[in-house]
């Protein structure tokens, strides 16, 4: 089923009563009384069910994957965003009320803008033409969300994306069974090669509030040569990140870093093809409506 998101708008105004007219009275036992007070106990009671409905569901991976990572000058550059497991499935596609930033950058280090997203069998499809050779940047962004999960839930959780640090923590401070809301938000960029000239941009952050950022140009790689990288977070070099890293048609990941008190990190690229690379910030804050804050970032790309 085909959807078009035309200029990336919902009408998040509207009440959810228009939507589901029973769910006034299933709510709220004062259904037909005109009173404000109730009206936002109602909307409260909402938001609390919403919220347990997104508990059922983990989070998944977010990532960008181009139809391939290598064009020619001129060619229509077709992208998809997809969340799930990188490089196998989608579960779902990123609505646009989610979307906070989409956007290129050229070989030149201008900004281009990219086309209206589509939602389309699971995943978020849009492109851009590429006027000139070189490398080119194309990152995304996404809002805020919650979701509850239970102390085991989330310790399961830690466990699958690979998040040592905070295990060991909650261990430590004995809330391995403490039931969680976190809130994350998602940021992924890819890095393409259109024609034959390389480009210096590989090294330049693209402004994302948490990235991992290439050292060296991928397409100047080969098997058995190291990428170093550096994780930015809100511009600033991110120590103790877990970093995973793996390729297309490969089940597990191939690489498992940790970034230093740079930030920085040394991957060995064991293979050609496309490539990702993923991690997790997820730091404790206990505020009043959650209790964790996590930033996800994937890169993807190629090697020759």
């Amino acid at each position: 089923m085909r959807q078009q998101i035309p200029g990336w708008k919902s009408d998040l105004t509207m009440s959810p009563f228009a939507y589901y007219p029973n769910l006034r009275q299933n709510l709220c036992p004062y259904a037909g009384v005109s009173s404000l007070r109730k009206e936002v106990a109602m909307l409260k009671k909402l938001s609390v069910l919403v919220l347990l409905l997104s508990s059922v569901t983990m989070a998944h991976d977010m990532w960008l994957e181009p139809d391939r990572f290598v064009f020619g000058t001129g060619d229509l550059i077709a992208i998809r965003n997809g969340n799930g497991t990188i490089y196998q499935k989608t579960e779902n596609a990123v609505l646009p009320d989610r979307i906070t930033s989409l956007f290129g950058i050229g070989p030149d280090g201008q900004k281009i803008t990219v086309g209206d997203p589509v939602a389309e069998d699971k995943w978020t499809r849009f492109n851009f033409a590429a006027k000139r050779a070189g490398n080119y940047w194309v990152a995304m962004g996404t809002r805020p969300r919650m979701i509850r999960l239970s102390g085991k839930d989330f310790t399961e959780y830690l466990e699958h994306d690979g998040i040592p640090e905070v295990l060991k923590e909650r261990a430590e401070k004995g809330i391995s069974d403490r039931d969680e809301i976190e809130q994350y938000s998602k940021y992924v960029k890819t890095y393409l090669q259109v024609g034959e000239q390389r480009s210096s941009n590989y090294k330049d952050p693209v402004g994302l509030a948490i990235e991992i950022v290439p050292l060296a140009n991928p397409y100047e790689l080969r098997r058995g040569d190291v990428l170093p990288l550096q994780v930015l977070f809100k511009g600033k070099p991110l120590s103790g990140l877990a970093i995973h890293a793996g390729a297309y048609g490969e089940g597990e990941a191939l690489a498992q870093l940790t970034s230093d008190e740079n930030g920085k990190a040394q991957l060995k690229i064991s293979q050609p093809g496309k490539w990702y690379v993923r991690g997790i910030h997820l730091s404790q804050v206990d505020l009043e409506d959650h209790s964790y804050e996590s930033y996800w970032a994937t890169l993807t790309f190629a090697v020759p």
